[in-house]
């Protein structure tokens, strides 16, 4: 060995709203049963019209939708139903059969609650096991990219976009008369609940949703449940990555914020770095982290920590003199999803062996 410890399978939550949305959460899908059903019937008449919550009787766990911004009628499990999104309103005739996502994080979460064949292609990368947690979901999917012509070829009921998608993509593919979904990820393993939900009743698959928000829920609250506990040291962690050149992960990134829900200290961002930055070898030095995590593939992880643990400037560095470089998946670090989970419950592993140290984190379950 040669310090790069393996990190393989893979900020507190403080705001009351957030907290109290999980709760509200898992309260509801532990009275949800699996058998119920997922179409609504209407409501006997009245000889006064009814309110929109009295129309319908919903199944356990299913107001929850209301809670979710871009469902119209929240009430409304029938089709057709309505969403809106800021690429604008839509109306859905029948669940989806033939879906194109334009980010590997919605098409993971697609994945996770209709199975990866409701897409009608994907990007190359997204059935490589080194970027992909899902990646046997898109194996002998058609190659797709962002080509406007190549979208439309497909012949997709929906698209869906996500905030890095370019504006002029959205743009001609609306204009075209392609209906576009822009659910935004969230660098945060519990924002992206809601994100999960309105996929959830886009594909019609709204029991699924409510399991599998409930999945990420219990999994991340059970881990902040057990530092809170514990209240342990926190350790300064740089995530890091190198292909042409260094780059370190600060606020707002992906990593960043899979070490703040692991219970660590974010180095980056706590030095002021905002997203992806490049750094030499002297910035690292000036950060000075506890723990050096390698987001990027093994083999050249370990090259890299080599390198970090004989270069003399960095030295007096924590992470080198205690030969804390630690490995962590592509899979559950820089893609926005649900797999992130994975990545936070890893982490606080790594972090904290003496409290999850005899811990086996599983992958999440599947439709």
């Amino acid at each position: 060995m040669l310090g790069l410890n393996r990190n393989r399978t893979g900020s507190y939550m403080s705001k009351l709203s957030l907290i109290a949305f999980t709760i509200a959460l898992l309260a509801i899908a532990a009275c949800s049963s699996t058998d119920e059903p997922t179409s609504v019937p209407e409501a006997t008449s009245t000889s006064e019209p009814p309110t929109a919550t009295s129309q319908r009787a919903l199944p356990a766990g299913f107001d929850q939708f209301a809670t979710v911004p871009g469902i119209i009628d929240p009430t409304n499990f029938g089709w057709p139903r309505e969403i809106e999104t800021s690429t604008g309103r839509i109306e859905i005739a029948a669940a989806p059969e033939r879906i194109y996502s334009l980010s590997l994080g919605h098409a993971e979460i697609v994945a996770a609650l209709r199975g990866g064949d409701v897409l009608v292609a994907a990007a190359s990368f997204f059935s490589d096991p080194a970027t992909s947690a899902s990646h046997a979901e898109f194996e002998g999917l058609p190659e797709a990219g962002s080509d406007p012509e190549q979208i439309v070829a497909l012949d997709p009921e929906i698209v869906i976009a996500s905030a890095f998608t370019s504006a002029d993509l959205i743009a001609q593919l609306t204009d075209i008369g392609i209906d576009v979904v822009k659910a935004d990820l969230e660098n945060s393993a519990l924002g992206n609940v809601p994100n999960i939900l309105l996929l959830g009743y886009m594909l019609g698959t709204e029991q699924r949703a409510i399991e599998l928000a409930a999945e990420v829920s219990q999994r991340v609250t059970s881990i902040s449940e057990r530092l809170s506990s514990a209240n342990p040291t926190r350790p300064r962690v740089l995530s890091m990555s190198r292909y042409s050149d260094i780059f370190i992960a600060g606020s707002g990134s992906t990593e960043g914020g899979i070490i703040e829900a692991a219970g660590a200290i974010n180095a980056a961002a706590e030095d002021g770095v905002a997203g992806h930055q490049n750094v030499g070898i002297e910035g690292i030095a000036a950060i000075n982290p506890d723990i050096i995590m390698l987001a990027q593939p093994e083999e050249s992880a370990l090259a890299l920590a080599n390198e970090l643990y004989a270069d003399p400037a960095l030295a007096d560095v924590p992470a080198i003199k205690n030969r804390r470089i630690l490995h962590s998946d592509p899979p559950y670090y820089t893609t926005l999803s649900h797999w992130n989970v994975l990545g936070i419950e890893e982490s606080a592993k790594a972090f904290y062996p003496e409290l999850f140290g005899g811990e086996t984190f599983l992958p999440f379950s599947h439709p």
